[in-house]
């Protein structure tokens, strides 16, 4: 449409064309201005200037409504002045541009115009001449006005007229248009806004994994999607008991959340699955307790549910009356993700719960285990599997096995799939044989393809075992030696007897003697053995001269080898305590044997005693081969021989020492030996003079089948 302005010339006059070419490049000038969304500013000012030069006003205003739509104020000016822009508030309904906004109904004003119905001209009366004032309209809503001026001694002669205002009408169009646009670019700025932070919110609920992290992360976001200034996450475990649990919580003392968990109405919260506000939390019956006295604050109620399953509930403290409603959208849709990252968490916390129940069970158990998995590398190993093979359970879960066993045939065993067992025996650190039994984990475990091996250490048993075969071995020996001498020497005596010689007839009954008490002292061993694996050998006590004892056990061993010499070495006086004296001979008997059967004459054998007030010591020493430092830990075990040339051709069972190591301790006594290899031994012993409580019997109670050589 092409206006044209009257003039009071002649129509033909070439000023109708000009002002009409004037019009059409103000009206496109105006509807360029009006793309420049982001600058509303701008836009008004360029608006209002093509506007002001069109209608050759003097001076003129764009204002748009506050944000409660009570007033209007300046937002675009030519010609006032910067106090009038600045304290200028026209509430709506009041004046002449506050009529407009209130009616939306274009004005023309001028002189005829009565002040008493537009109170605000009056001020203008002796300047303001003529004056239009058009409402900005947006979908039907008034958004601001549109004010243009003509003054007395201006540069226009006439006053405006029902065209001007037409031409106002549609500056103010493109001015509404601008507002309009400004105000969807302000909406999709702040939507942008709001998605980025929902986006960053999101993002940032993917880097963590504890619940109180998750948790924490959740409060964040809630300040920054609707302001919130505070509030609570409580979580609900899937195995929860005692009822939801608060994993984190802001600018309210945990007394209170607690305070609100334990309302009733509190298991209403949870059964919801859609976001809600509460406008005054001091009215909410179940909230209430998060505020103090006179404190006014609103707040978000969000469930945190994921599928059908209620996770949690976020509950964030806000302004009076809650947040807007597209913060509320945005929280809506993050809490989508917070329930997803919420339910994760409590997986995690759950799997990571059993995993601490299974690495606390494995760590416990004395016995190296390894979990391997599908590809043949470590899945698990507990801290004997680390000790063992020299691997760290922190550093090498993942590395390949091959190689770090320290053992082709285990290896082999743990990446069998079909598993399997086997003994076998690692030297290192030190020799130890393991019963290694490798499994496939079963199905429905959630470990596919894993195999599990566990080695049981059998070494002791392993050893008890080879003890006991070479007992086996010994015994038969050492019975069949006495057995065939006295077999060789009872058959010459029932063939010849009566026609040998007395000296020969006598030395063959003495051999057959001599043979019979060897037979009985070894089965008396093996028969006191036996009783003191079953119960602590019980002791007759009586107060005796220890000496006194000990030198009748001499006497009978010199008397037995003859030649040998055999010293004791005392203090000049009784030592006389409680003692068994059966026993303590029994045990200086198998020392001055090994003593005498283990050193060469004319070294002696040398008996000490030396005597403290609690406790008096006996050592036997000898001159002899010595002990090997790695046998002397293991003299006193049962079975035990020392291996070598020297011992084998005395023979022997093994478990003399031990019978003394047992009657020793008996009396609370110690037992030792001091060895060096071609220096010879010293074997002790002590006892208590005043010995422990112990169980006794009637006299020779534990040596009643004992014969008296036997025990000499």
């Amino acid at each position: 449409m092409v206006f044209q302005r009257r003039t009071h010339g002649d129509p033909s006059d070439p000023a109708v064309d000009r002002l009409s070419r004037d019009d059409l490049a103000a009206f496109i000038a105006a509807a360029r201005s009006v793309n420049q969304a982001g600058d509303l500013a701008g836009t008004l000012d360029a608006i209002l200037d093509e506007a002001l030069r069109l209608l050759e006003a003097d001076e003129g205003s764009i204002m748009l409504l506050s944000r409660d739509r009570q007033s209007l104020r300046i937002r675009a000016s030519r010609g006032l002045s910067p106090e009038v822009v600045r304290d200028t508030r026209i509430p709506v309904g009041e004046g002449i541009s506050g009529y407009v906004a209130a009616s939306g109904q274009a004005l023309v004003i001028d002189r005829r115009t009565p002040v008493e119905r537009y109170p605000d001209r009056g001020s203008r009366q002796e300047d303001l001449r003529s004056a239009v004032s058009v409402p900005l309209r947006t979908r039907g809503n008034v958004e601001g006005v549109l004010n243009l001026n003509l003054l007395e001694g201006g540069g226009r002669a006439d006053d405006f007229d029902d065209l001007d205002l037409d031409l106002a009408v549609l500056f103010a169009e493109y001015a509404a248009a601008a507002v309009h646009n400004a105000q969807l670019y302000q909406q999709a700025r702040r939507r942008g806004d709001e998605m980025a932070r929902l986006f960053e919110a999101s993002h940032v609920l993917s880097g963590a994994i504890d619940v109180p992290d998750v948790s924490e992360r959740i409060l964040d976001a809630a300040a920054d999607l609707v302001g919130a200034r505070g509030g609570f996450v409580c979580v609900l475990p899937e195995e929860r008991v005692a009822g939801p649990e608060v994993s984190a919580y802001r600018d309210v003392p945990r007394g209170r959340v607690l305070a609100v968990l334990r309302r009733d109405g509190f298991a209403d919260l949870l059964r919801g699955s859609s976001l809600r506000t509460v406008g005054d939390v001091a009215a909410d019956p179940v909230l209430g307790p998060l505020v103090g006295q006179g404190e006014s604050v609103g707040a978000v109620v969000a469930p945190l549910v994921s599928g059908d399953t209620v996770r949690g509930l976020l509950v964030a403290i806000t302004d009076p009356g809650g947040p807007p409603d597209s913060a509320v959208r945005s929280l809506t849709t993050y809490t989508n993700h917070a329930a997803l990252a919420l339910g994760k968490s409590l997986l995690f916390r759950s799997v990571r719960t059993k995993e601490d129940e299974l690495t606390s069970l494995a760590s416990s158990v004395p016995d190296p285990i390894v979990i391997a998995d599908e590809t043949g590398r470590f899945l698990a190993i507990n801290p004997a599997a680390g000790e063992q093979f020299g691997l760290s359970p922190k550093f090498d879960i993942g590395a390949p096995i091959a190689g770090k066993l320290r053992s082709a045939e285990l290896e082999a065993l743990l990446l069998s799939p079909e598993g399997g067992r086997a003994d076998v025996t690692l030297f290192s650190p030190h020799p130890r044989t393991f019963r290694a039994r490798a499994t496939p984990v079963r199905p429905g475990h959630g470990l596919i393809g894993a195999r599990i091996l566990t080695l049981e250490d059998v070494t002791a048993e392993k050893e008890m075992e080879q003890l006991k075969a070479d007992f086996v071995a010994v015994i038969g020996h050492e019975l069949r030696t006495p057995l065939t001498m006295i077999k060789g020497y009872a058959g010459t005596l029932a063939k010849r007897g009566e026609t040998m010689p007395a000296e020969s007839r006598s030395k063959a009954l003495l051999a057959v003697h001599d043979q019979a008490r060897r037979l009985e002292r070894l089965v008396e061993d093996l028969l006191l053995v036996s009783r003191v694996e079953r119960s602590r050998p019980p002791l007759h006590l009586e107060p005796l001269d220890l000496v006194e004892v000990i030198e009748r056990t001499i006497e009978h061993a010199v008397r037995q080898h003859d030649g040998r010499d055999i010293r004791l070495q005392a203090p000049p006086r009784e030592l006389r305590f409680p003692i068994d004296a059966v026993k303590v001979e029994q045990v200086m008997h198998h020392l001055i044997e090994n003593a005498v059967k283990f050193s060469e004459a004319p070294e002696p054998v040398i008996v000490e005693l030396e005597a403290s007030p609690e406790h008096v010591e006996v050592r036997i020493t000898d001159r002899g081969s010595g002990i090997f430092s790695g046998d002397v830990p293991h003299l006193f075990e049962r079975f035990h021989q020392v291996d070598g040339s020297a011992t084998r051709a005395h023979g022997g069972t093994g478990i003399g020492l031990y019978i003394c190591r047992t009657l020793v301790e008996a009396h609370g006594g110690a037992i030792g030996v001091r060895s060096a290899l071609g220096r010879g031994s010293t074997f002790w012993f002590s006892l208590p003079t005043t010995p422990p409580e112990v169980p006794s019997k009637g006299a020779g109670a534990l040596a009643e089948d004992v014969a008296p050589d036997a025990q000499a």
